[in-house]
């Protein structure tokens, strides 16, 4: 069975990139154009057309909605599919617009259930908690490179992540972050990446992350997290806001309980950089191997 699954696994991506060519040429759209109203950068949109891209079902959904296109009919058909695909492509076409992102946030889901953690560890936490310096450490003890989203969306975007949200808000934000981290996932079977502190309110997103590597949250104290990120030269939090620790505080109350579904939680501020560096390595170790063994 394994045998007859990679050409079909081909196909879809180059049938998709086919069938989004199509549709743009069809109504005259430039692909910087269609970028301009999916919210997906040019860049992407290119490597979907060349067959090279799989994007989630979320940017499937925007570029579908750009095109002026029901998304079931960018979904690609081959010779190869049953009469299950073709039932669940017309089950699509029937479905309520306003129920089509709560299916599709559910297909994320599964469809990374399926593809698997790989050999990816993803690090989250609030904005102090170490995940760049801890983060780096460890991707060089695990011999993997180490990416940081956050950058990831700024080079993509090309500018600063204040000018993305400034200009696009925070759905162009998700969208950018939704479209680095499946670049991400199709280009590095072996990585260690910090996701960004917010990436927890794009719920399909998180959902997506945790099914597609490995998790740990990396936690410290309000004040660490405060002190930390002053330290690093930014002072903003603190910058004619009294009530910055009150608001830090609020952020990772309502924060936690996302965070908290990583599969492993650990407390930066209890010991020191070497001594929690150390844990981490076990930790990614461990869940590392456990993959190893399915």
């Amino acid at each position: 069975m394994a045998a007859n699954k990679a050409p079909l696994d081909e196909a879809i991506p180059d049938a998709l990139g086919r069938k989004v060519r199509a549709a743009r040429s069809r109504i005259g759209m430039t692909r910087r154009q269609l970028a301009a109203a999916s919210g997906a950068s040019e860049r992407y949109l290119a490597h979907i057309e060349a067959g090279a891209g799989n994007p989630s079902m979320t940017v499937l959904l925007s570029i579908a909605r750009a095109l002026d296109m029901a998304p079931a009919d960018l979904l690609p058909l081959s010779g190869q599919t049953s009469e299950y695909h073709v039932g669940a492509i017309e089950a699509l076409r029937r479905l309520p617009p306003e129920r089509m992102p709560a299916l599709l946030d559910w297909i994320d889901g599964a469809l990374g259930s399926i593809q698997g953690k790989g050999q990816r560890v993803v690090l989250l936490g609030l904005r102090g908690a170490g995940k760049s310096s801890l983060g780096a450490a460890l991707a060089k003890r695990l011999e993997m490179p180490f990416f940081e989203m956050s950058k990831l969306v700024e080079e993509s975007y090309g500018g600063d992540m204040s000018l993305l949200i400034d200009f696009g808000g925070q759905s162009s934000l998700r969208r950018h972050e939704s479209e680095a981290w499946e670049s991400l996932r199709l280009r590095e079977e072996k990585a260690v990446i910090a996701a960004p502190g917010g990436i927890v309110a794009d719920r399909a997103l998180f959902d997506r992350v945790l099914a597609t590597a490995h998790s740990i949250w990396l936690e410290a104290t309000p004040e660490d997290h405060m002190a930390r990120v002053m330290e690093q030269g930014d002072l903003r939090p603190m910058r004619r806001n009294p009530g910055a620790m009150a608001d830090l505080k609020a952020i990772l109350e309502a924060r936690s309980p996302e965070y908290s579904r990583a599969e492993v939680r650990l407390n930066t501020s209890t010991q020191s950089f070497e001594a929690t560096l150390e844990l981490l390595v076990g930790h990614a170790r461990s869940l590392l191997n456990s993959s190893n063994a399915i």
